[in-house]
């Protein structure tokens, strides 16, 4: 081919394409790296190929004459130092995933902000080890978990974390736990408290596992059906070769509050997710790589009779509070009175309607605020949000908004 031929006509139109077609490769196996990293990782990889990539094509262009040559050498260089950020993120945050995941034990997910924990009832299934991931949001600030057999913290704790500074997670390994009620705090702000029920499984964790399929980035059901106050089994399947998946389970679509996180599963691979006991009602999930992968949970109570309540009992299957709505506008709940069945768990409807302004209910042992029996989370209104009040003996508490004390009351347990 003449010369001049090949300078005119096929370089400018073949270069360009293959240029081209190698960023686009290179671009393909760069974003399969950076969606198996956390996004904190996935961050500092990108930033670390977008500032090679300056200093390349300052580089490049500091020359007089830029051959083919040197234009190769550059896309090459660029891919190389793609290749090898990702691959050392990779490699350092592995461990901790795999750490995080604890193989087949249950997984909760708790975290600390504003000095207070996002959730202060976890459900765990009793006589198995299970894991919590635990988020400490608060930048500079010391946080642990420690539990305890004991309502006032006495005695040696059962389990206690390593402190850890925010911001950052760590995964904490507990041993099996007996059924029954425990309770956990952060050592360093023992303000910050919460329970533990360790459930017994009812026929084998709630019945046969829950089936769900991941394949052409799209799940095979838009809606998950558990059994309510039961701890749950989801075997997992992603069928999508080369591509992270998983579930994770929110309050709702705003996801603002995790119930449960799965691990992320490469495909094609398969996990048993045990999902912590939820009480009834209808929640969100989506895959955390994919949003766009979503449906609904749907929590529904037994349809096995309960037996009948023996003498004395409040019968657990029909307790409810009274009311079980309650409503905070103009800066006042609607109700200065809540009636609660006593040593039993029961959910509680919180409105906020008051737009922009954050309210929630606490329940202490009296006026004195000296000891939480229990702390919803803050929400800022307009929302709705279910509340899980742990079992309290019998006895009249005070509660109110911990933003705004002025809106308060009494419950009566009994």
């Amino acid at each position: 081919m003449r010369r001049d031929i090949r300078e005119r006509l096929v370089l400018p139109i073949a270069l360009p394409v293959g240029i081209l077609v190698v960023l686009a490769a290179v671009l393909f196996g760069f974003s399969r790296i950076l969606l198996s990293l956390s996004h904190t990782a996935a961050t500092g990889t990108a930033l670390v190929v977008a500032f090679s990539i300056v200093v390349v094509s300052a580089v490049a262009a500091s020359r007089k004459v830029i051959r083919p040559s040197s234009l190769a050498s550059m896309v090459g260089a660029i891919a190389g130092v793609a290749m090898l950020a990702g691959g050392i993120a990779l490699i350092a945050v592995s461990p901790q995933r795999a750490e995080g995941g604890g193989g087949s034990r249950p997984v909760v997910h708790l975290a600390a902000k504003g000095l207070q924990f996002d959730q202060t009832t976890l459900n765990v299934p009793a006589g198995t080890a299970f894991t919590i991931v635990f988020d400490n949001q608060d930048a500079g600030i010391q946080h642990n978990v420690e539990i305890f057999d004991t309502k006032d913290y006495s005695g040696t704790p059962l389990f206690s974390g390593d402190l850890v500074t925010g911001p950052t997670t760590v995964s904490y390994r507990v041993g099996p736990l007996d059924a029954g009620t425990y309770y956990f705090r952060c050592v360093v702000h023992p303000t910050m408290t919460g329970t533990i029920t360790a459930t017994p499984s009812q026929g084998g964790g709630g019945g046969a596992a829950v089936n769900v399929v991941a394949e052409g980035l799209k799940f095979d059901t838009a809606e998950i059906d558990l059994t309510a106050d039961t701890p749950s089994t989801i075997h997992f399947e992603n069928k999508d070769a080369g591509v992270q998946h998983n579930i994770a389970i929110f309050q709702d679509d705003t996801l603002q509050k995790v119930l449960f996180r799965g691990d992320l599963v490469m495909g094609p691979g398969s996990a048993d997710y045990q999902v912590p006991a939820l009480p009834p009602g209808t929640y969100y999930f989506h895959c955390d790589v994919h949003p766009t992968m979503n449906g609904k949970v749907v929590v529904r109570a037994s349809a096995s009779p309960t037996p009948a309540a023996t003498s004395g009992s409040s019968g657990a299957g029909g307790a409810a509070a009274s009311p079980s709505t309650v409503t905070a506008e103009g800066i006042r709940f609607d109700t200065d009175h809540i009636d609660l069945p006593a040593n039993t768990s029961v959910s509680l409807t919180f409105t906020n309607n008051d737009a922009g302004t954050p309210h929630n209910i606490a329940i202490y042992t009296d006026s004195s605020l000296t000891k939480a029996l229990f702390k919803g989370e803050i929400v800022t209104g307009p929302t709705t949000v279910t509340y899980r009040i742990p079992a309290l003996p019998p006895g009249t508490y005070y509660f109110h908004c911990d933003v705004h004390p002025t809106m308060n009351g009494s419950v009566t347990v009994g």
